[in-house]
């Protein structure tokens, strides 16, 4: 070997001595707190107000049991019902709207309820009045209140039976029967 390599090798081993025995290299560091604060999630709920709800039929203010209510073409259901809503944070803003699933045939295996259910889901309407409600169905907006004050809200939902567009074009539905005992009202955070 030559002497220049020897030599070349002979100081890169006394750099990486020297390098393993200096430790790190040490660059200049500082760091200070400053007192901030905290922050606090917002809330979004609407739940029963405890108060029930009422079913009406064809316009009339009294009251029916649906447990004895036959619907036929041409009859429009009301349902009235009181709920509380909490919306809270400086920017939150949700839809207020009925759940898919409120109205559903009482046996999906039955074409008849299937049929029934198809006519009366696709003429459900919900409207909404109260603190911090605005807009138009079939979704309503709603805007935060007071921190953690609940806003009261009446909610009507509204199912149509409508006449068939033909003499008998309603007749799939004949016999049908609808659960609406799940009928749900959902609160949802609107995104951007």
């Amino acid at each position: 070997m030559n002497k220049i390599v020897k030599a070349t090798i002979a100081a890169a081993a006394g750099a990486v001595l020297l390098l393993g025995g200096a430790g790190t290299f040490a660059t200049w560091n500082a760091s200070a707190t400053d007192k901030g604060s905290t922050i606090v999630a917002g809330n979004l709920v609407v739940k029963d107000s405890g108060v029930a709800g009422v079913w009406t039929a064809n316009g009339s203010t009294t009251p029916i049991s649906l447990a004895g209510y036959a619907i036929a073409p041409g009859d429009t259901l009301t349902y009235t019902k009181k709920m509380s809503i909490t919306a809270e944070g400086d920017h939150v803003v949700a839809t207020l709207a009925l759940s898919p699933t409120s109205i559903a045939a009482a046996n999906p295996a039955n074409a008849n309820d299937q049929a029934l259910s198809g006519y009366v889901k696709s003429n459900a309407v919900l409207t909404a009045s109260g603190t911090g409600i605005s807009g138009t169905g079939p979704t309503f907006t709603v805007t935060p209140g007071a921190a953690n004050v609940a806003q009261d809200v009446t909610v009507t939902v509204t199912i149509a039976f409508p006449y068939g567009d033909t003499v008998g074009g309603n007749n799939a539905s004949m016999f049908g029967a609808v659960n609406l005992s799940d009928l749900t009202v959902t609160l949802t955070q609107k995104t951007a």
